[in-house]
Parts: structure tokens; C-alpha cells; sequence
């Protein structure tokens, strides 16, 4: 008997995420999250930037993204980065969980990080690695056969390692970094389905870059871009624009290229404590079924230096 099952779900960048098989594999596009707070928290994007704050910094982000929409990506990660006491190295870990229709995808990742001074600048490498749990609630599946053995209800999971590597070019008022993710690029197996019947994490490229320029005593400006490539999906590209006012608060916006515009607002509570939030407004077929995606992000930086005081960063 024929066995055809067609997945259907919501993926980054606004694209739809597919996966089908049928006597044959086909892997699906990018499967990690999509963040609108990337210029505040680069360390999710790259690990590179690890102990470039110069502070113990974490990070706690909520993401609800094309609210309305039954399945619809909802993301919820932490995490924290410091650079090591009298040197030039630097640890982090992120942990993860996010929900993309019947798929849950959860994991923890470590990162070393060097950094070089060249002048001024300073260039920093960074390796994360962990591991990466996939499980997929058979029950939500649609089968054109209802008499499909696989049709049954439950769940199944996958386990499997993975890694990135980054590049971090910076100074005070400039940045740029290069990030690729899932460098193995291992396939998803789900127990109990067909051994054709897998996904493909496929290497994600990353591209970042920005800067900080002072316009006036009390007003900073900042503007940022992202270019993201996954092989199979459209290149992505976010271009943001920032104000920073009386060293407190940001007032931004961007635009990305799967047509949605993003309005960003962050505020430094303290020296130690910053939120941030942002609302996506999509333009494209979505915008009749959604009314948004929203982005909480709560960050704080120790001084674990204790020699001065820490002053809030633009970059």
C-alpha cells in the first residue's frame, strides 16, 4: 500500500514549513526560530558574541509569533554568556524550547568563545554544540489514507547532536558577525515511521551587522541588518533602525523582507536590568488570519569585575 502523509506547519521567516514523503525523502527549510530582538541579544544568533559585554549577561525571551493561527511558532529560551576572569575566553549556554504546529523541538547548548584584540577592534570565535530533541505528536498528522498504519495517535521523538560557529568583528560603536548553524546538518528519524521518513537540519547562514552613532548628548542612533540563508528557502533579510534617549530608552523599527514590519521598544530598569518588547505586523498572505506576533525580553548584566560600574551598551 502507498503511503503518502503531508505535514503542514509555520516556520521562520514567515515561510511555510513542509514536510512530505512518499516512497521518498523530502527535508523541510529552516527550522530554527525567528528573533525580532536580535540587535539587543546577538548571542542567539551567534556564538561569537559570548563575553563580548565584558559583564555576566542573560537573556529570557517569550515569543508568540502569528497569533490566531492554530499551530502557529511559539518559542521560549534562555540564555547567559560570561567571559572568564584574566582571560580572553568566554562560556554560555542557551536552552530552548520552541512549538511549531505538531512539533516540539527542545534542547541545551554550551559555548566556548576567543577573542583576539586587532587595534581598537576585537575579533571573537565562538562554537556552541549540544543537543537537539525533535518530537512530533503523530495525532496531529492528516492522512489522505485513514487507513494508514501510521495514522495512530501518540508521539515520537528524536534525539540527535548539533552544532554551530560564529565570527565577531567589534568595537565600541561597530559590529559585524558570521554564523552557521546545524554545521553537521544530521538527519531527524522519528521512531516508528518509515526509514525514508525524515527531516534534515540544514545548515543556517547568518549575516550581521551594525553600528552605534552618537547624534546629539543625549540621543544614540543605531542602525542594524540580518541576512539569513538556508538552502531550499528564500534569503531573509531584516534591516532595523534604533534611537536610543537619556541612555534609558530605544524606540525602533524594521522591515523584513517576507513583508512584515516590526516596532521595538527596550528599556534599561537599571545598570543590571533591561525589557524589551516588540509586535511584528505581517503584509503578505497571513495578514488575514493573524493579528501578530509579539516578543517579550527581560535581559540583565552582573558586574562581576567589581572595578567600575557598568554603563549601559549599544551594541
Amino acid at each position: 500500500m502507498k503511503r503518502t502523509l503531508h505535514l503542514f506547519s509555520l516556520s521562520l521567516s514567515a515561510l511555510f514549513f513542509l514536510v512530505a514523503f512518499s516512497g521518498s525523502t523530502l527535508v523541510n527549510a529552516q527550522q530554527d526560530a525567528l528573533y525580532s530582538q536580535y540587535m539587543f541579544n546577538p548571542f542567539m544568533i551567534n556564538p561569537a558574541y559570548a563575553g563580548s559585554r565584558e559583564t555576566m549577561s542573560g537573556t529570557l525571551i517569550l515569543r508568540e509569533q502569528w497569533r490566531g493561527i492554530e499551530g502557529a511558532p511559539s518559542t521560549q529560551t534562555f540564555s547567559m554568556h560570561s567571559p572568564l576572569p584574566k582571560e580572553n575566553m568566554a562560556l554560555g549556554i542557551n536552552i530552548f524550547n520552541d512549538g511549531i504546529g505538531p512539533t516540539r523541538n527542545t534542547g541545551m547548548l554550551l559555548t566556548y568563545a576567543y577573542h583576539l584584540k586587532l587595534g581598537k577592534a576585537k575579533l571573537s570565535f565562538g562554537l556552541r554544540g549540544g543537543m537537539f530533541n525533535s518530537r512530533l505528536d503523530v495525532s496531529k498528522l492528516n492522512y489522505f489514507d485513514p487507513n494508514d498504519r501510521f495514522s495512530a495517535n501518540g508521539a515520537t521523538r528524536a534525539l540527535v547532536p548539533t552544532f554551530d560557529f560564529g565570527t565577531y568583528l567589534y568595537t565600541k560603536s561597530f559590529f559585524a558577525g558570521l554564523s552557521v548553524n546545524h554545521l553537521l546538518e544530521n538527519k531527524i528519524n522519528y521512531p516508528n515511521l518509515p526509514a525514508d521518513a525524515y527531516m534534515v537540519m540544514k545548515r543556517h547562514y547568518l549575516f550581521s551587522t551594525g553600528a552605534a552613532i552618537q547624534i546629539g548628548e543625549n540621543t544614540v542612533f543605531k542602525p542594524t541588518a540580518l541576512v539569513k540563508y538556508t538552502e531550499g528557502a528564500p534569503i531573509n533579510i531584516d534591516i532595523n533602525t534604533s534611537f536610543l534617549f537619556s541612555k534609558a530608552l530605544w524606540l525602533g523599527a524594521g522591515y523584513r523582507s517576507s513583508k512584515s514590519v516590526v516596532i521595538i521598544a527596550e528599556y534599561n530598569i537599571t545598570d543590571y536590568l533591561r525589557a524589551g518588547y516588540s509586535y511584528d505586523i505581517v503584509f503578505n498572505k497571513l495578514k488575514s488570519f493573524t493579528t501578530g506576533t509579539h516578543e517579550i525580553m527581560l535581559g540583565f548584566d552582573l558586574n562581576i569585575k567589581k572595578t567600575q560600574s557598568i554603563s549601559p551598551r549599544y551594541l
